[in-house]
């Protein structure tokens, strides 16, 4: 490690909604991504699910800004390295062929008609028919508590949930 990572202080990190690592690319340039979720799969390899903010032009009264747009992708674990003092031990974690206790859908809508905007399962319901990912209790907890998410109609999770820890 370089003596510029030596000296990183927390204070040089930029905010972000979940634990960060340090991304290798391809072509060796290194950024920052959130960890958002990370699975082992069937060969042994593990691959993490990570968030960058772009920036992306968005229209606000008419007029073009500069916003930052989230774009989510995957890397192996060997591209990332992991920074002192984040708390990875929340980070949703997915192992193949063993079913998370929580899952947060995100539905896709065509047509006029709109829905919830996420969906919170139990990590073995059958009803998840679009984007998922697994999720922690507090996160799932978390989760249906935003107005504009929904618990599953089929497995019920809010139910257990909603139990006093």
């Amino acid at each position: 490690m370089s003596s510029e990572r030596d000296g990183e202080q927390a204070a040089d990190l930029p905010a972000a909604d979940g634990p960060l690592v340090r991304v290798r690319l391809h072509d060796g340039q290194e950024l920052y991504a959130v960890v958002k979720g990370r699975r082992k799969e069937r060969d042994g390899t593990w691959w993490y699910r990570l968030q960058i903010h772009l920036p992306s032009a968005t229209e606000q009264r008419g007029r073009l800004i500069d916003a930052p747009a989230p774009v989510d992708f995957t890397a192996p674990a060997s591209r990332c390295e992991p920074i002192d003092g984040q708390a990875y031990d929340t980070v949703p974690t997915d192992r193949h062929g063993v079913a998370p206790v929580w899952r947060i859908e995100e539905p896709v809508y065509f047509g006029p008609e709109r829905g919830p905007a996420r969906l919170v399962h139990r990590g073995d319901c059958r009803a998840v028919r679009d984007i998922s990912h697994p999720a922690t209790t507090e996160q799932a907890r978390t989760t249906l508590a935003q107005p504009d998410a929904a618990p599953c109609t089929v497995c019920r999770p809010d139910r257990p949930l909603s139990r006093a820890i």
